[in-house]
């Protein structure tokens, strides 16, 4: 069941990190051709600190599958403590 939820929040996170690439790449072209003023777009640090947990977390559970199920457990443990760490740093800083 642990291996879902890392599964899950590791590969949301992967997406929303994707997410936040496009974003910054075109927000601020495209806010200011749409005659809205100058954007920022969400940053840099905050797209790839959301692109590497992601990336990570997604190399953990696909090579815990091997370890025993203590080990496996923690690293499933500390891909959702990671994921929800780099949301809350990116969505609430």
């Amino acid at each position: 069941m642990l291996d879902v939820v890392a599964g899950l929040f590791s590969a949301g996170t992967v997406v929303v990190g994707l997410a936040l690439l496009v974003m910054a790449a075109t927000a601020p072209t495209v806010l200011d051709r749409a005659g809205l003023g100058a954007a920022d777009g969400p940053g840099w640090s905050r797209v790839f600190a959301q692109l590497l947990v992601g990336a990570v977390g997604e190399l953990v559970v696909r090579l815990g599958r091997r370890w025993p199920p203590g080990a496996r457990a923690a690293a499933d443990l500390a891909v959702i403590v990671g994921c929800l760490a780099v949301v809350g740093w990116v969505w609430w800083r």
